[in-house]
Formats: C-alpha cells, structure tokens, sequence
C-alpha cells in the first residue's frame, strides 16, 4: 500500500494542495480487487477511508457539500463502485473528489 502521494485539487474558485495518506493514494483498481474481495475488512477499509475524507470535505466546508437525501452511504460506494470500474489507473481519492463535484461540493 502506498504510504502518501501528493496531489492537487483545482476548482474554479480556488487551488489547493494537501497529501493523501492511506487507501486514498492507490488506484481506483485496488478499490476494484477490494471490492470483489471476500474479505471484509479489506472492504470495509476503503469504504471507510472514502466515508472519511467526504466526513472531512464536509467539516472543512461547513457542511455544504452533501446531506443524507442527496446521497446515502449506499449511493456512494455504489457510485465509487462505477466510477472506479470505468477509471481504474485514477486515484481512489481522484474518485471521491469527482463524486464531491457532482454532489456540487466545489469550493
């Protein structure tokens, strides 16, 4: 598992830097292996870090990014499924920012 990598975030409004730790800095194709996997935990922690950095964003952003009738937890991990089956080489945290920008959680 990748330990960090640097990435970059740009919206029209602002450009901003940070590193991505975890499960966030491997392809969206680990989060396709994981998914299939029969191990749970494997699982359950890509789900949690993707549910934490939309936690995160959303703190950060004084809550404007997602209600629960905009997206459920099952919604997400369905549209991370998606996105990360027709964009494995893209960053698993690439994927939740481009769920952020179709939620409209842009800053």
């Amino acid at each position: 598992m990748a330990m960090a990598a640097a990435a970059l975030w740009s919206s029209a409004a602002s450009a901003q830097s940070y590193v991505v730790w975890g499960i966030g800095a491997e392809r969206c194709a680990a989060w396709v292996d994981a998914k299939r996997s029969s191990d749970k935990v494997q699982r359950a922690a890509y789900e949690t870090w993707a549910h934490g950095f939309l936690t995160g964003a959303g703190f950060e952003r004084g809550g404007a990014i997602m209600t629960k009738a905009s997206m459920d937890r099952d919604g997400v991990l369905k549209w991370l499924d998606d996105y990360c089956e027709a964009n494995p080489r893209m960053s698993i945290e690439r994927a939740v920012v481009a769920l952020l920008g179709r939620l409209g959680g842009e800053k």
